[in-house]
């Protein structure tokens, strides 16, 4: 193998060590109960990702101690570029507010445990964490942990934050230029109208797809190597 070959080797062993799943998107809207209420996350890289080995909880109102002790452990594979999405709600049942109601399909997964409020923080783990999260590995988080986002640039109540789309890793600091923050009252009308709001939602709300900036695949670095020494042997 020549040089060239064995550096483009190593980086297409880097793009797959470095498969990312991020925290693509928030919202906490305000139709009836406090709903549609989910978290996306989605796949940057080039690869399938395997859920099991990550999990997901809520530090609420500042504290420092995971939503009902523990985070909750993903399953399934997600494709590269796919996106993820949990509904914090009892089920698929009917009304103004279910996800199934406002989107037309069902989330990924329901979350049934204590349910967020757009104050509180996200964080996503390698691993399953319990406590305040130090058994696992933290690889991104929405918001900061011990800290009541009332009042803060990254708050969400009643609105929605999302990923900008050069961001394809995550970070264990919430750093505000990876996001554009809607803001608090964000998805709410003044008047407390439910079909504006159910316009405002669907207007600035994307769960299931996030548009991001996708590194250059492995087989693409390959394929761009083998051209440029074909080229330079019959020079």
């Amino acid at each position: 193998m020549t040089k060239r070959f064995a550096l483009l080797a190593i980086a297409g062993t880097a793009l797959s060590a470095n498969a990312q799943l991020i925290i693509s998107e928030v919202v906490d809207a305000t139709l009836p109960g406090g709903l549609p209420k989910f978290v996306e996350l989605t796949n940057t890289s080039n690869s399938t990702i395997d859920l099991s080995g990550f999990s997901i909880g809520n530090f609420s109102n500042g504290s420092t101690t995971l939503g009902g002790g523990a985070s909750t452990v993903l399953s399934g594979m997600l494709a590269a570029g796919d996106s993820w999405v949990i509904s914090y709600e009892n089920g698929d049942e009917p009304g103004m507010g279910s996800f199934f109601d406002v989107y037309g399909f069902d989330p990924d997964e329901f979350s049934l445990g204590a349910f967020t409020n757009g104050d509180d923080a996200y964080a996503l783990f390698a691993g399953a964490a319990t406590g305040d999260g130090s058994d696992a590995t933290l690889v991104d988080v929405y918001g900061v942990i011990g800290v009541d986002g009332t009042g803060e640039a990254w708050e969400y109540t009643d609105g929605y934050s999302f990923r900008n789309p050069s961001v394809l890793g995550g970070n264990a600091s919430w750093t505000a230029g990876e996001w554009t923050v809607g803001g608090a009252n964000s998805l709410e009308d003044p008047g407390g109208d439910d079909v504006i709001e159910l316009a405002l939602i669907l207007a600035n709300t994307t769960p299931g797809t996030h548009n991001f900036v996708p590194a250059p695949s492995t087989a693409g670095l390959i394929a761009l190597g083998g051209l440029v020494a074909a080229r330079r042997r019959r020079a």
